[in-house]
């Protein structure tokens, strides 16, 4: 299985003028090409951080942190970042906000406008190219978001919470439909939640990450769910089982921060 990105020793510390705080210490993720890697955490551990290393948007104090065998750099388009909100801009058309990013980096040509048509017509949105976002329900604006994203082909997907302005209801259709579109693409994704139970219905691994400075607590294996969809998964008596792994994980992380006394 090749590796698409590695976190080789990763160590990141932000400097102020009155003192220096670590934020991510010694830190070693791989991920593979076609792979959902969840990462989950205590609030404020750095999760979003790692997506900006990957990114190429903060740069690491110490360590690697490669793409596809290259330094993770903003500008090199190998990577694709799909935030908490969809971010669609209000006075464009839904087509026209497909290819906004092409637009951006001068990359819209007629090929890629084809591209973009023909993922709106395998996902089901090519009858909405012509409306604009107010006109269309979370649900469907999300999923539009991630084919602009899946448009730029970038080599990994970063997802940083995508679903949590979402009611339930909707999170748990949206979750369906970004797996099918993922899976059907092959895409390679990194995906932050604070969310247990959609971390195990969506990855393949899951990381778990320690209190700050942060660093790798454990890495759960999925595979064993792997023949089946986000919804079948929380139907499964071993749902269950991942779930209270995690959060024994998590609570363990909390109790002993919170048994660190303070300086």
């Amino acid at each position: 299985m090749k590796t698409i990105l590695q976190m080789q020793k990763v160590c990141l510390t932000y400097h102020t003028q009155k003192n220096e705080t670590t934020a991510i210490k010694d830190m070693n993720i791989e991920g593979y090409e076609g792979e959902m890697l969840g990462i989950v955490g205590p609030s404020g551990c750095g999760k979003t951080t790692i997506l900006s290393l990957l990114a190429g948007i903060l740069a690491p104090s110490q360590g690697e942190v490669l793409i596809d065998g290259k330094a993770a750099d903003s500008h090199s388009g190998l990577t694709g970042y799909m935030l908490q909100k969809d971010e669609l801009l209000s006075w464009r058309t839904i087509m026209s906000n497909v290819t906004l990013g092409l637009e951006i980096k001068k990359r819209k040509t007629p090929q890629k406008v084809e591209y973009a048509q023909q993922l709106l017509k395998k996902y089901n949105l090519y009858e909405f190219k012509d409306f604009y976002p107010n006109q269309l329900s979370g649900g469907m604006k999300q999923r539009v978001a991630l084919i602009r994203t899946l448009v730029l082909e970038p080599k990994l997907l970063l997802l940083d919470e995508p679903f949590s302005a979402l009611d339930f209801q909707t999170r748990l259709n949206v979750v369906e439909d970004v797996y099918s579109i993922l899976k059907s693409e092959g895409k390679s994704a990194v995906f932050v939640t604070h969310d247990i139970s959609e971390a195990i219905s969506l990855c393949d691994r899951v990381v778990i990450l320690t209190n700050r400075p942060s660093t790798v607590k454990e890495v759960i294996d999925l595979s064993p769910l792997k023949d089946y969809t986000p919804l079948q998964r929380r139907e499964l008596p071993v749902f269950s089982e991942y779930f209270d792994r995690i959060w024994s994980n998590l609570q363990t992380t909390k109790e002993k921060n919170d048994e660190t006394p303070s300086t």
